[in-house]
């Protein structure tokens, strides 16, 4: 029984949800509006009472209790803390452009933790990073001391490698044949190696398995409409996560290749840029959530030339922005199940700009902040303790000047964070 009880102990913390020496102190936290994540309307002067690292009781009339610590917010939108499903923390901008091969997985450990934190002050109080460039478990390591209170950080999921065919999206494919080096990805090819592959994942401390299910932008020679796996591959993959009890997402943007992730039973998609009405339906029926990662695309577009990026990368996205707003703009509209990831090639403080990009295709604002609280939650299986602010939930709290719902934009702006009962950042004017 005893072992039993160290057991779940030692699983719980490693999510993050025992406070690591946190005091167990009272928050009185006076809310001007407050969007729980859970109902479509937001409800006005309201105090969140928080005592350790839960929130015990929310109401326009709670008492106070004695001694309380009492936080105005009074001018602000309270809002569950944010998370990002796609934040890639060891991957530094310059890293786009250079493979950065000179760089230590220790070296990509501490740049993980600084991107990590500037995530967290930025309102992310819980990250999932799907698959890092690094050639052996730095973003394990960042998880574990940030999960022990080592160091502060956002509650982290990791995918430790991407697995990607040989040419693929996730392979080297512009350095010379004769170039031996070890590959940051995981280069996998048939069934059984990619079993063995995830076992090893597993073995190392994998949350989740991210397979690149088709070519992609970023990656040089090779072509996003390209289906990267069979069919027996991807039923491989799925069955072999399932069975260690994990879930598995996919790198996605052409039309096959997603049409046949869902089938194979993935639990989510990432990007589905050229997703089509099969596609729609097969993941309405399967209940498979979809990461649409909109910014991404347009900050390749934007910003791409001047940071040298590749110009078969330009082209590939510029051949796609038009055909991704049509397709995601009908994935929204059909209900298809949306949840939030930012795809963080950029500045990781320019993640909350998905807010608006998704607005833009048309998910309404309330539906854009669901997909980073309450959705994401689920997609991660944690919705009994994260996502939503309601009495017995993890205190995870941010807080935003002005109203989200009339400018979404205002959530690239946080004040207020809290996480798991700690003030992490209080930037709120004072009255």
């Amino acid at each position: 029984m005893i072992r039993s009880t160290a057991v779940l102990l030692i699983a719980t913390a490693s999510l993050g949800f025992v406070s690591q020496g946190a005091a167990q102190e009272t928050f009185a936290i006076r809310c001007g509006r407050l969007i729980d994540g859970r109902s479509d309307t937001p409800v006005s002067n309201v105090t969140i009472v928080v005592r350790g690292d839960r929130i015990v009781e929310i109401g326009s009339r709670t008492n106070v209790p004695s001694g309380a610590r009492r936080i105005d917010l009074s001018r602000a939108t309270c809002l569950p803390g944010l998370m990002d499903l796609h934040a890639h923390i060891l991957l530094n901008p310059s890293s786009v452009v250079q493979h950065d091969l000179g760089r230590s997985s220790a070296d990509r450990a501490l740049d993980g933790l600084h991107n990590a934190q500037k995530m967290l002050h930025a309102g992310f109080t819980t990250l999932r990073d799907p698959g890092d460039f690094d050639a052996y478990y730095a973003s394990v390591a960042v998880r574990d001391a940030i999960a022990a209170g080592t160091f502060e950080g956002p509650r982290l999921f990791v995918a430790p490698h991407t697995l990607s065919i040989t040419g693929g999206h996730g392979d080297l494919n512009n350095l010379a044949p004769d170039l031996d080096i070890m590959i940051p990805s995981r280069i996998v090819n048939g069934p059984d190696e990619i079993r063995r592959t995830i076992r090893e994942q597993v073995k190392y401390g994998a949350d989740w398995i991210k397979l690149m299910a088709t070519g992609g932008v970023m990656s040089a020679g090779d072509d996003p409409n390209l289906t990267a796996f069979t069919e027996e591959e991807l039923r491989a993959a799925v069955d072999e996560t399932h069975r260690h009890g994990k879930r598995i997402t996919v790198h996605a943007i052409g039309t096959a290749g997603i049409k046949d992730a869902v089938r194979a039973g993935v639990n989510s998609v990432e990007h589905g840029i050229l997703i089509d009405e099969e596609g729609i339906q097969l993941m309405k029926e399967r209940g498979t959530w979809l990461i649409p990662t909109v910014y991404v695309l347009n900050y390749i577009l934007e910003e791409g030339q001047n940071l040298g990026y590749a110009e078969e990368s330009i082209a590939k996205a510029r051949a796609l922005v038009a055909e991704r707003n049509r397709r995601i703009g009908r994935a929204f509209a059909a209900g298809v199940k949306i949840a939030y990831g930012s795809d963080t090639i950029f500045p990781h403080e320019f993640s909350a700009r998905e807010f608006s990009a998704m607005v833009a295709l048309g998910l309404s604002p309330m539906d854009a902040i669901r997909a980073a609280t309450a959705n994401a939650a689920e997609v991660l299986g944690i919705e009994n303790d994260v996502g939503t602010l309601v009495p017995g939930m993890v205190a995870d709290i941010v807080a935003v000047l002005g109203n989200p719902l009339d400018d979404i934009s205002i959530l690239e702006d946080v004040k207020f964070v809290m996480k798991g009962g700690s003030v992490v950042k209080n930037d709120v004017p004072r009255t």
